[in-house]
């Protein structure tokens, strides 16, 4: 099946502060990196740290706030079931905050079917989703879903 991935990040090179997985039928995985006080980038201070929670209620799937020690157990748990999981994106750095958050520890990674990683350089919006709210990772990875679906 495909999932279609987005991240929202503290800036280039920054800690994941979002990651959601929206499968090709609809059913979603929304993750939201708990936080200790810090310091964000001017540009996620702004567009990104304000509508992490800009979300529907209830939510096609699940939404949670984990910590980025959790993320891992989450994203197994959602991919569970799919021998052939094939993860969907349009920017490398998602592809990289993905991969940081299955790993549990030093040679440990979160039980996870093998996968295969699709990078597009596309844009998504303006997208035909009613509400979408841009730079939140849930919109995003729908409004992706929805360009590949046409």
């Amino acid at each position: 099946m495909r999932y279609y991935l987005d991240t929202e990040f503290n800036g280039f090179g920054g800690d994941l502060l979002s990651l959601a997985l929206v499968r090709e039928d609809g059913e979603s995985c929304y993750l939201v990196v708990e936080q200790s006080l810090r310091t964000y980038e001017p540009w996620v201070e702004e567009n990104v740290v304000p509508i992490l929670w800009s979300i529907p209620s209830p939510l096609p799937g699940f939404a949670s706030a984990v910590s980025a020690s959790k993320l891992g157990a989450h994203i197994a748990l959602f991919l569970e079931g799919d021998s052939d999981p094939v993860i969907v994106t349009d920017w490398p750095d998602d592809v990289r905050h993905f991969c940081a958050a299955v790993i549990t520890g030093p040679g440990k990674m979160a039980k996870i079917p093998a996968l295969k990683f699709e990078v597009h350089r596309v844009d998504a919006y303006p997208t035909r989703l009613q509400g979408a709210v841009q730079h939140n990772a849930w919109w995003d990875a729908m409004a992706l879903r929805e360009f590949f679906r046409g």
